[in-house]
């Protein structure tokens, strides 16, 4: 009876840990193209790591993202190594709430207007308070030459 019980205990235990990379992002997947050149302003001030810009549009006026983008270079990267987040908060999970970037800081951070959470952007997009385990929903990033595209 207790090899039983072991046996049990381990198949509940395998089905509970998982494999841990199964995190489904609370913002919908949108298809966007956006593209700009990185020698052009304000683009250009990007390339300076821990900057980050906002971009709600692509030269077309077609919205980008679900709320906007968020681009940018970590200060932990190493040579233009650039990184693209939605703009729209994964707490609050609607096209309406746009995070702000916090203006002055060296490391990149968002903010929710709404529920006042916080993202470091140079950190993956994790939240700051260590409050729940949502991430911004981050969007592959190619340099081509002197121009940066994200698409999804």
């Amino acid at each position: 009876m207790p090899r039983k019980r072991f046996s049990s205990l381990l198949i509940c235990l395998m089905a509970l840990s998982g494999c841990g990379d199964d995190y489904q992002s609370s913002i919908p997947s949108v298809p966007f193209y956006f593209s700009c050149s990185l020698s052009q302003a304000p683009y250009y001030q990007i390339t300076v790591p821990g900057q980050f810009l906002k971009v709600t549009q692509n030269v077309n006026g077609v919205a980008v993202g679900y709320a906007g983008l968020i681009i940018g270079q970590s200060v932990y990267s190493s040579g233009n190594q650039y990184i693209a987040f939605d703009a729209a908060c994964p707490v609050e999970a609607s096209r309406s709430v746009s995070l702000q970037l916090v203006s002055g800081d060296a490391f990149g951070q968002a903010e929710c207007p709404k529920c006042k959470a916080t993202f470091a952007l140079s950190a993956n997009g994790s939240r700051n308070d260590g409050k729940g385990t949502q991430v911004l929903r981050s969007y592959p990033v190619a340099v081509v030459g002197n121009t940066l595209q994200v698409r999804n």
